[in-house]
């Protein structure tokens, strides 16, 4: 794996549609090859949600889950750059 272009952001929760459209927007238009969300605020995020908000060339991803209204992390890259060879989800952090 050998992403350019690295999304890091703390995002504040991404429960709400309008919230997840402006990160499609803002994925489009820069280009990324690697997203790390934090904060996602959800408990839950499915593959359609992630498919949604990201595009279909985002088919590898790791997720940590919010628990209760706090935490949660999303790290996905570009099906180009191949699947991750090893990963790691712990309390509060996600290796890859």
């Amino acid at each position: 794996m050998n992403p350019s272009n690295i999304l890091c952001w703390n995002v504040r929760g991404l429960n709400s549609r309008a919230r997840q459209d402006a990160m499609r927007t803002l994925v489009n238009s820069s280009r990324v090859d690697f997203v790390c969300l934090q904060e996602t605020k959800m408990p839950v995020i499915s593959q359609g949600v992630i498919l949604s908000m990201l595009g279909s060339v985002f088919s590898h991803w790791v997720v940590l889950p919010a628990v209760g209204a706090s935490g949660g992390i999303l790290l996905a890259w570009r099906q180009d750059l191949g699947p991750a060879t090893a990963s790691r989800v712990d309390e509060h952090s996600i290796s890859v």
